[in-house]
Order: C-alpha cells, then structure tokens, then sequence
C-alpha cells in the first residue's frame, strides 16, 4: 500500500507541470491557485507560526494576481519546490552539508578531502536551484505556456539528470584511489535510506 501511495505521489510530482499546462489551457488558472493553497495550508498547519505563514500566503497571491494575473501566478508554482530545495541545501551548509549525509550513505567514514568535496557539491546544488528560481520566474511572465510547460516538466529534470550523472564521473576522476559505488547502488542506497538523511535536516533545522 505505501508503495502504491510512494508512486502516485511520484508521479503527480513528475507531473504536475503537464495538469497545470492543461488547465491554464481551459482557463481553470484560479484552480490551480485554490489547489497550492490548500496543499501549502496542509504542508504549515503543524507549524508553530502557520496564521502568519498562511497570511503572508495570501497577501502574495493577491499582489502576484492583481499585478500580473492568475496565469502568472499559477505558473509560481515550481518556486514552491525549487525554493524549498534550495533552503535545504543552503540551511545544510550552516550544520552539516546535505551532500555529505548523503555520501555518508555509502561511506559512513568519510575522508576529509571528501567533507571539503561533498560542502562545495553542495554549493553547486544551491546555484542550480537558485538559477531554477529565476528561469522559472522570468518564464511564468512570458505568455508561452508550453514552453513553460517544457522547462518545468521535461528540461528542468534532464538537467538535474545531467548533474547528477557529471558529477559521479567526475567524483571517479578527481578521487581515482577511492572505492566508489555504482550509480544504480548509490540510488538504490538513497531510496532505501534517503528518508534518514531528510528526517536529519528537518530535525536540525528545527
């Protein structure tokens, strides 16, 4: 059953983009936007502070819809995620880098070239998301709804593909000496105990 309900969830994860682009195209945008607000009041209602965080939600999405539209605003949604991931990755650096717990994974020993290593990797996660954040909002102004479509369903995940698969080739040429294990281990090691590093973020973040 939890398999069942870990699919799903991948899948409207991966995509969301194409269900956004298909009710924008029948003109159901202010959907979408009733859609992300309750998904992001069910995401803070646990949190200490959620009256001021569901607030300043909606003092957002009524400037963002007057000023720009609710095209546009529906079209925000990838920043949910990227800026999300992004706070992850850059809170991490203040404790322990969030590529590190990962690469403690499959070396629970880690040399200390590789904690230098895994700290810079995650830097260059940080860029990645901060640069999706712009691209993604400078094409939710743009009036191409496919093409916003395109980048947030298809490119943004073959990028992320890209600099996952460049860097374990170049973590095997600058660390020649160092007993590296498959990208299909390596994965298959995060899916299983990925959910330890995430539940140590979010305990140390709190």
């Amino acid at each position: 059953m939890n398999g069942v309900k870990g699919g799903l969830t991948s899948l409207l994860f991966l995509g969301y983009p194409l269900i956004i682009y298909l009710l924008l195209l029948y003109r159901l945008q202010w959907l979408v936007v009733c859609l992300i607000l309750c998904l992001f009041v069910f995401r803070v209602h646990q949190q200490p502070n959620k009256l001021a965080l569901i607030l300043l939600a909606s003092v957002f999405v009524l400037l963002v819809g007057v000023l720009f539209g609710a095209d546009v605003l529906a079209k925000l949604s990838p920043l949910i995620i990227h800026s999300g991931l992004f706070y992850l990755f850059w809170s991490s650096l203040k404790t322990t880098p969030l590529i590190e717990r990962f690469a403690r994974l499959d070396f629970p020993e880690l040399p200390p070239e590789i904690e230098v290593y895994t700290r810079q990797l995650t830097k260059v996660w940080c860029v990645f998301f901060a640069a999706n954040i712009l691209g993604c909002s400078w094409l939710a102004l743009t009036d191409n709804n496919a093409l916003w479509a395109l980048y947030n369903g298809f490119i943004v995940y073959l990028l992320i593909g890209a600099l996952i698969l460049g860097e374990y080739y170049w973590r095997r040429i600058h660390f020649p000496d160092l007993e590296i294990p498959s990208l299909i281990q390596s994965t298959n090691n995060i899916i299983k105990n990925g959910h330890k590093v995430w539940g140590s973020e979010k305990n140390e973040s709190n």
